[in-house]
């Protein structure tokens, strides 16, 4: 189901979505943030209700701050300090590459997630910055651009790679510390620990999320079929017998085995989604257990 999908269909994943980030957020909560003021707590201190500590006043320090009952028992200025609050930096990275959208379901669940990250984002009040990339290729988007849809159509003018392209995630100019939402199928031949590394450079946290289809984790193919090539449009004819069917499912499930591994060492949650059961049931599979997505 290649893009562009029709504005209805999309308008309606869109309300889905906004409705899901209510009841489930990125995972936000459990770190400490340096930025701006906003929600969350920092890493320094700042004029929040949330007590901290007590320290030693020194010239230049804000007088507003003063424990003046503390003077009063002790002669000795002393502050209150407060925890910081500042606005998370989160960076949503959407591959766009033609497996994505190889069936209609799948298609679905890939903008529903992407839609999802951005609502939740938005949400918390985040700083977000949006980056569209397929293979060598990758384009910054503005947050106007996802629920008007218009991101469709940068998408379209990314150039076709070649099958199996990986994303080219050093590329991408990076927030130091900032929450990396990386939105994948994981179809590309290369190393996970390589990936990973490109997403979390300048201390950054990441969080894969990883759409798949039942068509291609139990394909159940037998005879003859044609294959289409999701990134080129190329066809080749394929006669499907059960060692095929073997090494493709002990392949499939070997690569992902080794994505899960590399992740869990890394502290880099990621969450497989399917794409078939409702997108509530879907999250609690994986998503929640791993810590990729929280609830709200």
């Amino acid at each position: 189901m290649p893009l562009p999908l029709e504005i209805d269909a999309l308008n309606v994943l869109a309300a889905r979505a906004r409705a899901y980030a209510e009841l489930f957020t990125l995972p936000l909560k459990d770190r400490n943030w340096r930025g701006s003021s906003g929600d969350y707590a920092g890493a320094g201190v700042g004029s929040s209700l949330d007590f901290q500590d007590h320290r030693s006043y020194v010239p230049g320090d804000d007088p507003r701050h003063i424990n003046w009952q503390a003077y009063a028992r002790t002669g000795h200025y002393s502050l209150k300090l407060y925890r910081e609050e500042v606005r998370p930096l989160v960076e949503i990275i959407f591959d766009v590459s033609g497996s994505m959208f190889a069936t209609p379901d799948k298609a679905s669940r890939a903008i529903e997630l992407f839609y999802f990250a951005f609502a939740s984002s938005e949400r918390s009040g985040a700083s977000t910055s949006l980056f569209l990339i397929k293979g060598d290729h990758w384009q910054v988007i503005e947050g106007q651009a996802v629920f008007s849809h218009r991101w469709q159509e940068t998408a379209l003018r990314l150039p076709a790679t070649t099958a199996s392209a990986e994303p080219n995630l050093s590329a991408l100019p990076f927030r130091t510390r900032s929450l990396r939402v990386f939105i994948s199928d994981l179809l590309f031949p290369v190393s996970p620990e390589n990936t990973i590394r490109g997403l979390t450079r300048n201390f950054g946290k990441t969080v894969t999320l990883c759409p798949y289809s039942k068509s291609e984790d139990d394909p159940g193919w037998m005879g003859n079929y044609e294959f289409i090539d999701t990134e080129n449009d190329g066809k080749h004819q394929r006669r499907i017998d059960p060692a095929i069917l073997r090494r493709y499912n002990a392949a499939y499930k070997d690569h992902f085995a080794r994505w899960k591994a590399s992740s869990i060492r890394a502290q880099s949650p990621l969450a497989r989604i399917p794409s078939e059961p409702g997108f509530e049931a879907a999250l609690k599979l994986e998503a929640i257990p791993s810590g990729a997505i929280n609830l709200a």
